[in-house]
């Protein structure tokens, strides 16, 4: 930690006892990995963030979100954002969310997996979970019949490596 208050380093780690696990709270840092109880990222940017229980960006980015609790996100961005709890964004935007339920407020989503997912105004989300399914399973269908053709192909060749073109000897 500077003079300033700020954190810059590898990892910012709450160890303490396995039923109690302190809270982390990080301003101004660049950090590559966060992880504790409560999380409270403030004008800071880590790559992983893990909390057993509730994390909260303000003006943060973070490539992967993990948390056990409700997680928010105000004026920040994840790449993926799995939780266990409720998940809010207002003005922030994520590629993917995982969580019971999602609040959208003038904010953007990829892909929101959800039981309930609200949309706010000015929300936007590209995928809802239904349209997700839809998705993966024309993806798995197309991958599947790809891989069936490349291995004819690549099987009729070789047969006609072997035993020549016409298939006499």
């Amino acid at each position: 930690m500077d003079g300033n208050g700020n954190l810059q380093g590898s990892v910012a780690d709450a160890a303490g006892p396995e039923d109690e696990v302190a809270a982390v709270e990080v301003r101004r840092g660049l950090i590559a990995m966060v992880r504790g109880g409560d999380v409270d990222l403030e004008q800071s940017a880590s790559l992983a963030t893990t909390a057993r229980g509730g994390a909260q960006l303000n003006q943060s980015a973070s490539v992967a979100l993990i948390s056990g609790g409700d997680t928010s996100l105000h004026l920040s961005a994840a790449v993926a954002a799995p939780s266990l709890g409720d998940l809010h964004l207002d003005k922030s935007a994520c590629a993917a969310v995982v969580a019971p339920a999602v609040r959208v407020e003038r904010s953007a989503v990829g892909v929101a997996l959800a039981r309930r997912v609200e949309v706010g105004e000015g929300g936007r989300v590209l995928l809802r979970p239904l349209a997700a399914a839809a998705l993966g399973i024309g993806l798995g269908i197309g991958f599947g019949l790809a891989l069936t053709a490349g291995a004819g192909w690549f099987g009729l060749r070789a047969w006609r490596s072997r035993f020549g073109a016409d298939g006499d000897e």
